[in-house]
């Protein structure tokens, strides 16, 4: 699939149209330092004049010390330009280097600075060698003489030291098109002598050339003489402004064109008064009085210049040896589009910025600052600018102050802007009806809610009965659409365009989903009311696992009178691709999909038939996870791009500032799918109040926000209303809930926890527990955490990822059903079930960060996330949120949300993972297709609009070329250290290698790849392979919390492998840790561990089997299978030399006697089968043979009834597979491929009949037949499970297929086997030697699943000469095999 090309709107950004030469780019750096080398070079003193002066005239002593001394010099100059030089390079760097130090005594900063801008980066202790060198030479004949001999010898051409580097690259104008009705000016006229001095430009704008106005009449000398009269009163106020000591930054030109501009907008004087006052300050005053009564003299003044009907450009110096025609800044009356001024902007913040570098640098130096800047290319751009502007009618040309208006945007704080009350924010910072409250323990700011969008003319809510019979049979229930979905129903349900929705927490975004849903439904629908449901897939991508099984739900519930079929995708529901394919419509997460769609490049079964693809909460791209949202899109644009079909995106958003930007990104049509919905819109107005705790004493601080929690709360519990505190951590939850209780007792208000009594339950609104004692009773019996069951006796519910699942849905159905009246809870449960509570508190706005170590704020996203929760549309006319910060704090939360910062991008981290994605796929297959990809990135819009965010100096078309192409450069040097690609000889083609497509495979970063290739070695026991698996940076994010290491250390020392004492708080040994006590079962400090031990195990799998490929990759048969007995290690949870019995359920180190003496007992049983001691689970399944009496014979005596039960299903559901095997392939003599059975039970090796003769250096197919013998019954779905207790997730049964050659540990090939319902054949391909012998080749059938259920055959090969026709036979077989599979 050749990659797609950028669209005209992102061309001018890019060199796509332009086929530049890339190697010429590549050493530009390089070719300028050699030119300046070369420029050196031609001045007048060389080498060997330098040499000549210090060694003619001289005593033979002093001869030979000058010429140690030079000697020196040279050598100190190879070293700095390199030993790939020339003598002639060297001697010029040497000359140089004798210029530099022969007045200097030590090496300086601006020495360093010539050096490195003449030859690159240098060993320091060449310089100081050459500079003591030429200490010495110039010693010996005195600093004056040296300094004559050098003025006499240099030449007058002397080397534009002022240039800097990239200089020369082709600026691309069409990437600026000012206006395109005018030409540029070198288009219209031809000459010499043309300055850009651009107050010569200026003077002459107004004034005219001198001749011209020599030239005028009397009259029009008058008239030009009073204009500057009256001008002159602007330039004399701002002159005594500044003498004042005002402004001092600023020139008296720059304040006279920003104040020219101001006094001649359309602004009234009352306007502009306010606007002045900002922009001068008190000290002002009298000068805005002066410039607001003569405003329109002023502006009439500077508007009367000479109609010059062309711009000429006189030579310089011209108007410099005239008197300067005042006033200058006169020339800036322009009547100037929205992009002139924006230009103008810019060039007066370029030119201030010239001005402080030139201050800072001496003497005509230059300083690297200076580098990507050069003024007169905004000049230029400028001068253009008002010559387009002075040739436009003054009154004919309309003014644009505006930015556009887009129909569906109802953005309150974009209009307050554009007010002119509005300053910094004030006007949204303090809305009317504020209340403050000031005391010694907090100070309190209370906004009241917003007023509710009035309802426009032509807003008409649409009614579910008015829709056609789909919609009426998905939406039945409903009466009518709410607000905003009614709004956006024209363009969700008749049209196919892209759209973003951006609306408040609780809006209904979801049924805007379900309305994008039933419109691609309905393109499917063909007469008769049948869907075509084999055409199309929708996709839907959720932020959260929790999401995403409650949009399933939702989903599957809706659509079920369709026929849609819904399932979720996500890392804990897998499925076939027999069963994706059958679905309909997919809930998955941002990575689950990113993974298919990588893996399913060219499947036309999935990724290419997708046509609807919605995306919910847009605005996490500035998190973690933005990366693969920006991934996701830029994948699905390039496939719409490339293979022209037609894929719907739909982003799900809360109110984000820079929605434009993001509209942009999902290709929206801001004119008709962008819909932007502010707190006006909310279904339950919102009131906010923050709270800011005084006390700087830690202890008091959470004593202080305790008691104000509990104030708020009851308050609350007392009218009737529910409510929900979210805290920082788990832990928290358990001490906010017991302070609350506490306090409570103290307080003597305990009586608020009783529960109901009598009949008037109803009535009762005064109790925190709204449930009938013996009901609550019976549910907290089912609880298994101690502290929930002690907090829910008192009508508190707690909630975060520790608990277990049983348990959270339990506090969930309780708070839902209003039986408890308070819930605490994680920040996670604000992106998960969505269930509100009137009011909202959060209490303090801080987390502990468990990668940086420390302390640091919420991010803007999640405190919006759960205020958003405040509000019941059933029960509330308004909701209420709480935010209790630390003091200092307060102002900048109320900013936050006022004022909010725009979304950006966080691409720029994992940009080189998601390169080596697109790489293993072929989408980019050169530096210029890497180029392109950025393009289509959220990155690059945010780039192009925030280029200071990232760390870029300007958007002009050269540097941000030169940024995108440093940062493709170093993003595929770092995969090609990584081993994941390589650049071919051209510098510009790129190809994938394996250990990058096993990163992109398995979801792996490039620095986990590079770390298994360079630990992992060919004999690796199993306790090794662990620490390699723990120190993959996919590890490096598991939080270390606070004083952990000390629990780290404890636990450490009830593990049997030892770690680094010293590295206790690292992410890395905690996983160590975690999975040893995985295999041990040993107890773990707290719960929180228990979830950490879940998500460990969630990656450790892919971790493993991407260790396995690499393994395999490399041929190292040992570390393949310990790596396989790994993979079954973490699924049983138990130690490899474990026992494979105590996988049993209910069996422990002190049962296993019972099975040892089984064989001593006589078999008591009376079974027929294995008879001895049992030590392994194939021993104990042969003794029992099937039956159940036997096994319960063997462990009736430790056992109950019910757990003997248990652990029989368990071992009669174990796999017992019969393996039999033969080789498919050609031999000389057979007319048509053949296959030859092997003998699996050899026992006398020296028959030559157990021995298969085989061709050497051909290839065969080994066929690995497994039939599965303990069926029994017949197994459903879900039976395919393994039968993992201590696995957080299902585990489909699977196995491992491993050749090889023991005697010489090599692995040949590897095979994955799912699970084997009844009768399964895998195909293994190999090789046979080249050399003729007879060798044994072994065949692993590992579990991946199991202990001790692993198989092993024996294969003997006899390697007979190799045949020619059957090598070609094979050849031609495998081609057509290969052309009947396409």
């Amino acid at each position: 699939m050749s990659p797609p090309r950028l669209t005209g709107a992102l061309r001018s950004f890019s060199t796509v149209s332009k086929q530049e030469d890339f190697t010429l780019e590549l050493y530009d750096l390089k070719a300028k330092r050699l030119k300046r080398q070369e420029l050196f070079a031609r001045e007048g003193l060389t080498w060997p004049k330098v040499a000549q002066l210090f060694t003619q005239h001289q005593e033979k002593k002093e001869q030979q010390s000058a010429s140690q001394e030079l000697k020196n010099i040279l050598q100190a100059a190879k070293q700095i330009v390199g030993t790939e030089f020339g003598q002639d390079t060297i001697e010029s760097a040497a000359v140089f280097l004798f210029k530099t130090f022969h007045n200097k005594d030590q090496v300086g900063h601006e020495e360093t600075r010539a050096i490195k801008q003449m030859f690159g980066p240098f060993p320091a202790s060449a310089a100081e060698a050459s500079c003591v060198a030429v200490g010495r030479l110039v010693a010996l004949l005195g600093e004056s003489h040296v300094e004559a001999f050098i003025q006499t010898q240099s030449s007058s051409k002397t080397v534009g030291h002022g240039a800097t580097f990239g200089r020369n690259i082709t600026f691309s104008f069409d990437s600026y098109v000012l206006d395109t009705q005018d030409a540029l000016p070198w288009e219209e006229e031809q000459g010499e002598g043309r300055s850009l001095d651009f107050n010569s430009f200026l003077n002459n704008h107004v004034g005219g050339r001198r001749t011209e106005v020599e030239t005028v009449g009397a009259s029009s000398v008058s008239a030009l003489s009073q204009s500057s009269a009256e001008s002159s009163i602007l330039r004399r106020e701002v002159e005594k402004y500044l003498s004042g000591g005002n402004m001092g930054s600023s020139s008296a030109e720059e304040l006279c064109t920003s104040l020219f501009e101001m006094l001649s907008s359309t602004k009234s004087d009352d306007e502009l008064q306010n606007e002045l006052f900002e922009f001068l300050g008190p000290e002002g005053f009298e000068m805005i009085s002066v410039l607001l009564q003569r405003r329109s003299d002023i502006v009439d003044s500077l508007l009367s210049g000479p109609p010059d009907n062309k711009l000429s450009y006189p030579p310089d110096g011209i108007l410099k040896s005239t008197e300067t025609v005042k006033p200058t800044y006169g020339c800036q009356v322009t009547i100037q589009s929205e992009q002139e001024r924006q230009m103008m902007k810019l060039y007066r913040r370029e030119e201030k910025r010239e001005r402080k570098r030139e201050k800072r640098s001496d003497d005509g130096e230059y300083s690297e600052a200076t580098f990507h800047f050069d003024p007169k290319e905004l000049r230029l751009q400028r001068e253009q600018a008002l010559l387009t502007a002075r040739r436009s009618p003054v009154l004919g040309r309309q003014r644009e102050y505006e930015r556009p208006r887009y129909p569906h945007v109802y953005d309150s704080y974009a209009e307050a802007t554009k007010t002119s009350a509005f300053i910094g924010g004030a006007k949204m910072l303090l809305p009317e009806g504020i209340q403050r409250e000031n005391n010694k323990m907090f100070e309190q700011v209370e906004i009241p809610p917003n007023e509710p969008m009035p309802i426009g003319f032509q807003e008409k809510p649409v009614y579910i009965s008015d829709l056609d019979e789909i919609g009426q049979l998905v939406f039945k229930g409903m009466k009518r659409l709410n607000r905003i979905q009614s709004i956006v129903f024209e363009t969700g349900y008749n049209t196919n365009e892209n759209m973003l929705v951006c609306a408040p927490t609780g809006a209904g975004k979801t049924n805007i989903a379900m309305l994008t849903v039933l419109h691609e439904i309905r393109q499917h629908l063909q007469p008769g009311g049948v869907i075509r449901k084999d055409q199309f897939k929708i996709v839907y991508v959720a932020p959260m696992k929790a999401l995403a099984a409650e949009m399933t739900n939702y989903f599957s519930k809706r659509l079920e009178p369709l026929g849609i079929t819904v399932k979720e995708l996500t890392g804990d529901m897998q499925l076939t691709k027999g069963e994706i394919l059958r679905t309909q419509m997919l809930v998955t997460t941002p990575e689950k999909w990113d993974v298919v769609t990588r893996k399913s490049v060219g499947d036309v079964g999935l990724s290419q038939i997708v046509r609807l693809l919605i995306l919910d909460e847009v605005h996490l791209l500035h998190e973690d996870r933005g990366p693969v949202l920006e991934s996701l899109v830029a994948r699905t644009l390039r496939q719409v791009e490339s293979t022209q079909s037609m894929i719907r995106i739909l982003g799900l958003s809360a109110t984000l500032p820079n929605y434009l930007d993001v509209a942009s990104f999902l290709h929206v049509n801001p004119y008709i799918g962008l819909f932007f919905f502010d707190s006006r819109f909310r279904p339950v107005p919102l009131g906010q109040t923050f709270v800011g705790i005084k006390t700087t004493n830690k202890i008091q601080q959470l004593h202080d926000m305790e008691e104000v929690c509990y104030d708020k709360v009851l308050e609350q519990i007392k009218a009737g209303h529910q409510v929900m505190v979210f805290v920082h951590a788990r832990n928290s939850t358990v001490r906010t809930a017991m302070s609350l209780i506490e306090m409570a007792k103290n307080r003597g208000e305990s009586s608020f926890f009783q529960p109901d009594q009598g009949p008037d339950y109803g009535h009762c609104e005064k109790q925190w527990l709204h449930q009938d004692e013996r009901e609550m009773t019976d549910i907290i019996a089912t609880v298994r955490d101690s502290n929930l069951k002690l907090t829910l006796a008192f009508g508190i519910g707690m909630h975060h990822a520790g608990l277990h699942e049983r348990d959270r849905k339990t506090v969930e159905e309780l708070f839902v059903n209003c039986k408890i009246q308070v819930l605490i809870a994680t920040s996670t449960l604000a992106w998960g079930v969505n269930f509100p509570a009137h009011l909202v508190i959060v209490k303090g706005t801080e987390y502990y960060d468990g990668k940086t170590h420390r302390y640091v704020d919420y991010p803007i996203t999640d405190v919006l996330q759960m205020m958003g929760r405040a509000g019941r549309p059933q029960f509330d006319d308004q909701g209420k949120a709480v935010i209790l910060v630390h003091d200092i704090k307060k102002d900048f939360y109320k900013k936050f949300l006022y004022e909010p910062f725009p979304v950006e991008s966080s691409l720029l981290g994992v940009l080189s993972d998601h390169l080596n994605a697109e790489i293993a796929a072929g989408t980019i297959t050169s530096k210029q297709d890497a180029m392109d990809y950025i393009t289509w990135t959220y990155f690059f819009r945010r780039l192009v609009m925030n280029p200071s965010y990232y760390n870029l100096d300007d958007t002009s078309h050269e540097t941000i070329n030169k940024f995108l192409s440093n940062l493709v450069e170093r993003s595929l040097r770092d995969l090609e250290c990584s081993y994941c690609m390589e650049i071919q000889e051209d510098e510009r083609t790129i190809e994938p290698l394996t250990y990058g497509r096993i990163a992109s495979y398995y979801y792996l970063k490039h620095q986990t790849v590079r770390m298994f290739k360079e630990r992992l070695k060919p004999e690796l026991p199993v306790h090794e392979l662990l620490t390699i698996l723990t120190d993959a940076e996919e590890y490096a994010e598991l939080p270390v919390r606070h004083n952990e290491d000390q629990l780290n250390s404890e636990l450490a020392q009830r593990l049997p492998l030892q770690v680094n004492p010293h590295s206790y708080d690292s992410a890395h040994t905690k996983t160590h840790l975690l999975l040893q006590a995985h295999f041990s079962r040993a107890q773990v400090p707290c719960s929180d561990y228990i979830t950490d031990t879940k998500t460990v195990l969630d990656n450790a799998i892919r971790i493993c089997q991407a260790m396995l490929d690499v393994a395999a990759n490399e041929g190292w048969l040992v570390s393949a299978l310990s790596i396989c007995n790994l993979v079954q290690m973490i699924v049983q949870a138990r130690w490899l030399h474990d026992s494979s019995l105590l996988t049993l359920p209910h069996i422990e180190q002190r049962n296993l006697y019972l099975f040892r003496r089984w064989s001593s007992r006589g078999g008591q049983g009376g079974g027929r089968g294995y008879q001895g001691p049992i030590e392994v689970l194939p021993e104990l399944m042969a003794a029992c043979e099937g039956r159940e009496e036997i096994f319960t014979a063997m462990v009736r005596e430790e056992l109950q009834p019910q757990q003997i039960s248990q652990a029989w299903v368990f071992l009669t559901h174990l796999p017992v597979v019969e393996v039999s095997l033969s080789v498919k392939g050609w031999w000389e003599g057979c007319e048509e491929q053949t296959e030859r059975a092997l003998s699996t039970g050899i026992t006398n090796i020296r028959e030559q009949s157990s021995w298969l003769p085989v061709h050497a250096d051909q290839e065969y197919v080994l066929q690995v037949s497994l039939q599965r013998l303990n069926m029994g019954q017949q197994r459903r779905r879900q039976d395919t499970r393994a039968h993992a207790p201590r696995f957080p997730k299902p585990k489909d049964e699977g196995w491992f297929l491993v050749l090889g050659e023991v005697e010489k540990k090599e692995l040949l090939a590897v095979k994955r086997v799912g699970y084997i319902r009844n009768r399964s054949v895998a195909s293994v391909a190999f090789f046979t030697p080249e050399q003729t012998r007879k060798c044994i080749y072994t065949l692993y059938l590992m579990s991946d699943s199991y202990l001790g259920l692993d198989q092993q055959y024996d294969i003997h090969l006899n390697v007979i000469p190799a045949s020619i026709s059957a090598q070609v036979n094979t050849e031609v077989s495998d081609s057509m095999n290969s052309m009947s599979f396409k």
